[in-house]
């Protein structure tokens, strides 16, 4: 499937040399035995259908109404008609009488992934309109662009052809074809124009089940993983698919229009709303869903084509109706992880188990896992029958549960490989081995986008995934909404009253019932019947009693729908208004505009998709351009995701003052230190620290009647903590280089190089700071937290610089020509230094960006930055080469040791920028040195690019790193020894 990380652009038809597709040899399904469980598909209309046992199922049983996710918005609300499980994808009419084709196990097995493509170097991606504004000004990483990293170019009529005649030389294993510069073929030409296709190949997930099995649980579990997100679902393919007939033929865009337009709104009106990363409700762009619906389907259609050939059936010709529901579920799905900064998702409508066929034809067997969830029935009925929604006669919910378990054992024999089964019982045993279970199968785990910039990979342990669900965010906006959702937040002492609730608080006439319903299913996943011990025991379950249950159902419901209305009427209302959407007719629209815009061909999406890609498919607030950030943070909001009074709080500002020193130096300076921006934290606390204008006092001059004590210079420092403890990593280290450094200089004596002396003081206080780190000695865990520290120490003579990390500090000063000129005074410690590089490899650590490492290719073309990894496994991930802190990234051949310099102080004004990678990321040193020349208060010029480098992060990533930054003028009075003899001059004149 293509989805926002795909990227497709036409092609003029291709000679025989350039025909390079291949289908992959394991996609082909072996065909279901005569003993396989039934599949949605298993059997034809009007016959039974055998179920996992051998007892037969009446195709009225198959098709009546079941609920498979209670918590729907619409399940209590349109009865059996919304509730209808649809059994066997080929039995809905697909806008008209044609239905949906059956396909033959090895069509139904591949996926649009499963074609072979061929690798592209960086040179053929960065052609004009490959990347496109995706990665304009490099503000995207590699891990969205760089899976793309396959191409495929081929003809259709080249590659079904069997004459050999037409083979041609191939080219070289390195060598990347492209397609011949020539102009688009006539109208007479035979051959059909194709496209180039760039493709991910994410795996998707789908929870599958049966509702009220703890399933909102697990999902918010899941959803603390970095990559995924898992959103409450409003149950698209369950609720559309009876509908699509109403919409007519799909292949008509005018009807795929109102279609896409009612889906979106579907999900925009979604009981637990759906949220972006920035907290905002999601706003779905129809012309962008559109576009990508029309992309997928282009794909789609081509793969069923070959593969019907190789199948020696007649090429298909079109997709019938219910893959282009699928499609726009899809690309919702897609859009919604885009929004979010994540790489994969999961969709927790527990009954997409019915459409399994349709999955693994869509999506092949290398995207395609579910995530199988298993309760006792009983506790499960119990569950039900305890909230306001879903149904509520113990045989009507029993026999549902039975059904999705029938679909779920056909999967496992069908597909074993693609589903991971997990016991809700042995969750609440032990939550964290049976999480890692699951991670573990959904594959490696890496940062969202967000992070990408971090200084530290920081992956969650399982624990930290399990304990951090009840706090976050998808539990929280489940839970104020409904009483359905009220354990999610609850702790262990509740979870462990929830085992076999059902011996406790169940009658035994409720019992029997659904044993009698799910006996089979029950017996086959190991729960132990408590009344109908054997076969024996089994009552038939007459018609006329089938009937009066649902009557009795259908009551029950009434009376659930009539509590809620007044023990939640909210709650009862946005259900009501999300159900409002499946009755609106092709005439009644939400997006008018959309509906009736102009008909967008096949050749305008591929056009487009440049434009796709970077709207990424929903609504974002854009950064105004011009902005007076000499005021900062007034009217911040404008400029980011945070409210401005929460910017104002999160900001501070040492405001300008003067220091003096002995000899006629002034240094006029002022900081600034603006709190980030994480998404996931809003309130986290900033992790940068400085030191700004502490003077230092040298030794007692003996030379001196009254030995005075004199100046020595003055101190700035700036620190950038990272990890899970650096915001006490950088407040301890500013602590101890302020106290160190200041007990260091008071044995200065007049013999001393002081030079050296500083240089040596400042270098000891550094490597002490760390080890107190390491070791624990202060009480903090800095295994894998630690802090940058960048110092510059102002002596009558002297700069006095010493550097660890990529914190960084600036001299800009006039030239002989009086030009502004920027000098850097500290060199940055990051991966991207060949000296620094040797240290790390000397002591085993790899220096790669992380989808080098996950790939074992260190010449993957990447716009990553590199990091430090670990033989053993993928941590810390260290952006720096140097640090006060990181135990662990220590054992790699990261050092604690600055890199010292000093430098004379010019002659005439200068001014100095102290500051952390906040500012440095987005703003360059000859910007910097600019922007604080304009100003005479260093206040005002800290203000800017605070400011200016908070917009930056905000219009480019995800989030705001903390921005910390200290700016100063140095000035010589005329009190200096040059002062002195200027006067004497101007006197004897």
């Amino acid at each position: 499937n293509w989805n926002w990380n795909s990227l497709i652009h036409k092609r003029t038809p291709l000679s025989p040399v350039h025909k390079m597709c291949l289908l992959s040899e394991t996609s082909v399904a072996t065909p279901p035995t005569k003993d396989a469980p039934p599949g949605p598909s298993s059997a034809k209309e009007g016959e039974s259908r055998p179920s996992v046992t051998g007892t037969e199922v009446s195709d009225d049983e198959y098709s009546r109404g079941i609920s498979d996710d209670a918590d729907s918005s619409v399940a209590s609300l349109h009865g059996n008609v919304l509730d209808d499980i649809v059994a066997d994808p080929k039995d809905i009419t697909a806008g008209g009488d044609e239905q949906v084709k059956s396909k033959e196990a090895s069509s139904a097995s591949l996926g649009i992934s499963d074609i072979e493509l061929l690798d592209v170097d960086e040179q053929e991606l960065n052609k004009p309109g490959r990347r496109g504004s995706l990665l304009k000004e490099g503000r995207r990483s590699s891990q969205e662009s760089l899976r793309w990293n396959k191409q495929l170019s081929f003809n259709i009529e080249d590659l079904m052809s069997d004459n050999d005649d037409d083979e041609e030389e191939e080219p070289e294993a390195d060598e990347v074809p492209t397609a011949p510069d020539t102009e688009e073929p006539s109208s007479s030409t035979s051959k059909k124009t194709v496209k180039t296709v760039i493709a991910q190949n994410s795996k998707v997930f789908f929870m599958i089940g049966c509702q009220r099995s703890g399933s909102n649980w697990l999902r918010t579990m899941l959803s603390e993983r970095e990559d995924l997100i898992a959103p409450h679902p409003p149950h698209i393919m369950r609720d559309f698919m009876p509908r699509l007939e109403k919409y007519g033929d799909l292949t008509v865009q005018a009807n795929l229009k109102i279609l896409i337009d009612h889906v979106c709104a579907f999900v925009e009106h979604n009981q637990v709303k759906w949220m972006d990363l920035h907290s905002r409700p999601m706003e779905f762009k129809r012309s962008s869903i559109l576009m990508e619906v029309m992309v997928t389907i282009e794909c789609y259609l081509f793969k069923e084509k070959y593969t019907d050939m190789q199948d020696g059936r007649e090429a298909a010709e079109k997709i019938d109706n219910p893959y282009y529901l699928l499609a726009i579920f899809d690309a919702i799905m897609n859009t919604m992880t885009e929004g979010n900064g994540k790489k994969i998702w999961m969709c927790k409508s527990m009954g997409m188990s019915q459409f399994h066929d349709m999955l693994l034809s869509f999506y092949g067997k290398e995207r395609l896992r579910y995530i199988y969830l298993v309760r006792d029935p009983r506790d499960v009925c119990l569950s039900f029958m305890n909230t306001p929604v879903g149904e509520c006669h113990p045989y009507v919910i029993a026999k549902k549960w039975a059904k999705l378990q029938n679909f779920a054992a056909y999967i496992l024999h069908d597909a074993p490989d693609l589903i991971h089964q997990v016991c809700y019982e042995e969750v609440l045993g032990d939550k964290k081995s049976q999480v890692a279970k699951i991670v573990e199968f959904m594959g490696a785990r890496d940062v969202c986008r967000s992070m990408r910039r971090g200084s530290i990979i920081a992956i969650k342990s399982e624990k930290e995934v399990v304990s951090g669900a009840k706090n976050g965010r998808e539990a929280g906006l489940a839970r104020r909404l409904s009483v359905q959702f009220k354990n999610l937040m609850r702790g262990d002492s509740f979870i462990a009253g929830q085992l076999k609730k059902w011996a406790r608080e169940m009658k035994d006439e409720d019992i029997l019932l659904v044993e009698l319903a799910a006996f089979d299913q029950m017996q086959r996943l190991g729960y132990e019947p408590h009344l109908v011990k054997s076969e024996e025991d089994r009552i038939d379950i007459t018609e006329e009693l089938c009937e009066e249950y649902a009557a009795e159902n259908k009551r029950l419901v009434g009376k659930t729908n009539a509590d809620l209305a007044i023990a939640n009427p909210d709650d009862l209302k946005r259900r009501k208004i999300q159900a409002a959407v499946l009755e609106k007719t092709n005439s009644e629209h939400y997006d008018e505009e959309f509906v009736k815009s102009f008909v967008i061909d096949i050749e305008d999406a591929l056009d487009s998709i440049d434009n796709i890609v970077s709207d990424k498919g929903f609504l974002r607030k854009g950064a105004t351009a011009r902005f007076n950030f000499q005021q900062w943070p007034l009217n911040a909001s404008m400029v980011g995701f945070m409210p401005g009074v929460e910017v104002l709080d999160r900001f501070n500002l040492q405001d300008t003052q003067t220091l003096k020193l002995k000899g006629g130096l002034s240094v006029t300076f002022a900081a600034a230190s603006q709190a980030g921006y994480y998404p996931s934290d809003r309130h986290k606390a900033n992790q940068d620290a400085y030191i700004a204008g502490v003077r230092v006092a040298g030794a007692r001059s003996n030379q001196t009647r009254f030995k005075k004590e004199r100046d020595s210079g003055i101190l700035f420092a700036v620190f950038d903590g990272h990890g899970p403890n650096g915001t006490e990593c950088a407040m301890q280290a500013q602590e101890n280089v302020r106290e160190q450094f200041m007990e260091g200089k008071k044995d200065v004596r007049e013999s001393l190089d002081e030079t050296t002396h500083i240089s040596n003081t400042l270098s000891a206080t550094y490597r002490r700071t760390s080890s107190l780190l390491e070791t624990g000695e202060v009480g903090i865990d800095a295994s894998q937290s630690g802090t940058t520290a960048t110092s510059l120490f102002i002596s009558k003579d002297f700069f006095h610089t010493a550097n660890v990390g990529d914190s960084r500090c600036l001299l800009v000063e006039q030239d002989k020509q009086g030009k502004t000129a920027v000098k850097a005074l500290t060199k940055d410690h990051t991966p991207d230094r060949e000296d620094e590089i040797k240290r790390i490899e000397a002591h085993g650590g790899i220096v790669m960006s992380s989808d080098q490492y996950d790939s074992k290719d260190p010449t993957l073309p990447t716009f990553e930055q590199k990091r430090i990894w670990s033989k053993a496994g993928k941590w810390p991930g260290t952006a720096f080469t140097r640090s006060i802190g990181d135990a662990v990234a220590k054992e790699l051949g990261v050092i604690s040791d600055p890199e010292c310099a000093n430098f004379p102080i010019p002659t005439s004004d200068a001014m100095f920028v102290l500051g952390s990678d906040g500012v440095f990321d987005f703003i360059p040193d000859d910007e910097i040195g600019a922007i604080v020349k304009k100003f005479d208060d260093p206040a005002d010029a800290c203000r800017d690019l605070v400011g200016k480098a908070w917009n930056r992060w905000c219009d480019s990533e995800e989030r705001a790193d903390d921005i910390t930054v200290i700016v100063g003028h140095v000035k010589q009075s005329d009190r200096s020894v040059l002062g002195k003899v200027r006067r004497h001059f101007s006197r004897s004149a």
